[in-house]
């Protein structure tokens, strides 16, 4: 017959396998503890910046992406770390660009089909410095570490 005491014991010593497990595989954001979080806010000469997508991509080629929110602020996510990244150094790019509209096409143009009514996208253009939308040019970069990170970005005109 077993005491409450041994039932305590197996209940204390089930619990701290499972702490033990989850400490081993995660951290404490959800992500495998080789993963990294990363956290941040986008401003232009001090003002916030919504609607950005920032990039962040490795010399390997591993990318990951987060969109800015309107108080300027992302968090990345990649294809493989859902809500985080590999750590590493990074290469940032921040591309913000005019909404897409579509402008009528003309009789210049091949596709143009006036029983169709089509359309083609305009060029859209970049609501901030072009230089940021391009690795080479941006000057912006970030070394990751495991765990929670957090990266601002202080752009300028």
């Amino acid at each position: 017959m077993s005491s409450p005491t041994s039932h305590r014991r197996v209940l204390q010593l089930g619990l701290w396998v499972c702490g033990l497990l989850v400490w081993a595989g995660c951290s404490s954001n959800g992500l495998p503890s080789d993963a990294a979080a990363v956290d941040g806010t986008v401003t232009i000469d001090g003002a916030v910046v919504d609607d950005a997508v920032v990039t962040f991509r490795s010399d390997s080629g591993f990318a990951a992406v987060g969109k800015t929110n309107k108080e300027g602020r992302y968090s990345l996510s990649s294809a493989s770390i859902p809500g985080g990244t590999q750590p590493g150094h990074f290469q940032v790019t921040v591309v913000k660009r005019e909404p897409l509209t579509e402008a009528p096409l003309t009789e210049e143009d091949p596709n143009y089909n006036p029983n169709q009514g089509r359309t083609r996208p305009s060029s859209r253009k970049h609501l901030l410095p072009e230089k940021y939308s391009r690795p080479t040019t941006s000057d912006l970069t970030a070394d990751i570490e495991a765990g929670n990170n957090t990266v601002d970005f202080e752009l300028t005109q």
